[in-house]
């Protein structure tokens, strides 16, 4: 069974609660669309937080108070940043809630979040959506972001291997941005999965993202994994190069990205962008291919 409370939270004010006997989620009212908590009940938040920037008293600034967020790009200094610190509107029960930002007046655009907890077990289904206020279309991808917490490993796995016997077209591509660097020891690339080790001593930025994978993305942290499926579009056009996730870290925290395709949408239209979660015990950050085969890859396709 799925509960809603509403509650004063000591950092985020006042915010609405929702669980099963097995998961909880934090959805503040006073800034957003953001889910600030997901964990295991009274277990440990998988989503990083920033509690300083919600005291600032720069409003009209963008912050990140970390959590999951909804933004829509292609990544612009201006509007991908406009700030998210006013009040939202949350309706709906506790088996669906819809939580809806005002129109930004620079954009004519409105975020929104509907998020289902499944009454069992930890899956939750994340649907972002963008409406298109304006009088004319716009063209826009819809774009996620999961703020992880520090010192775990995230996990981006690669399309199906192949071998040169029988594949001979080229798959997939990486996608690199300037401040890439591929010899940083925080990456490792192995055959099936890319792995980053998110490290709180080293400031300097990375940042991948991939065409076509596997279709999800995992953060590992003290024996708990973090995964989110995303549907990936064939012959759609994406941005940033063509990709469909994407890994974003520093020392304060790691991002796992996902993106819709580019779409137009014409006014009083909407796109949208479905993400799965779940949460898994007893995997380790350092595991081997093996280990995340085992544990992350027949979880997944347990759930299709």
């Amino acid at each position: 069974m799925v509960e809603m409370i509403e509650f004063n939270d000591n950092t985020w004010g006042r915010c609405i609660q929702i669980k099963n006997n097995q998961v909880e989620l934090m959805v503040p009212h006073e800034f957003g669309p953001r889910v600030m908590r997901y964990a295991f009940i009274g277990a440990q938040n998988h989503f990083a937080e920033f509690p300083d920037h919600k005291t600032s008293p720069e409003k009209d600034k963008w912050h990140s108070y970390g959590g999951h967020r909804l933004w829509h790009g292609p990544e612009d200094l201006v509007r991908t940043y406009l700030p998210d610190n006013d009040p939202v509107t949350i309706d709906g029960s506790a088996a669906a809630i819809i939580i809806k930002q005002a129109i930004e007046p620079q954009t004519q655009l409105q975020k929104e979040m509907e998020i289902q907890l499944d009454p069992s077990d930890t899956h939750v289904k994340v649907i972002h959506r963008i409406h298109n206020n304006n009088l004319f279309d716009i063209r826009l991808s819809v774009w996620a972001v999961s703020v992880m917490g520090i010192g775990g490993c995230a996990i981006l796995p690669l399309p199906p291997r192949g071998s040169h016997d029988f594949d001979r077209q080229a798959q997939t591509s990486l996608n690199l941005w300037a401040y890439t660097d591929l010899s940083d020891k925080r990456w490792q690339f192995q055959k099936k999965y890319i792995i980053f080790k998110q490290d709180p001593s080293n400031s300097e930025s990375q940042k991948i993202g991939i065409s076509y994978s596997d279709g999800w993305l995992s953060y590992i942290n003290n024996n708990e994994a973090f995964i989110k499926k995303c549907q990936f579009l064939n012959d759609q056009s994406y941005q940033d190069e063509g990709s469909s996730l994407e890994i974003y870290a520093d020392h304060k925290c790691l991002e796992l990205e996902s993106l819709s395709p580019l779409t137009y949408i014409e006014p009083g239209g909407v796109a949208e962008l479905i993400e799965d979660w779940y949460l898994i015990k007893g995997i380790n950050e350092n595991a081997e291919e093996t280990e995340i085969d085992h544990q992350c890859l027949a979880f997944i396709k347990s759930q299709k």
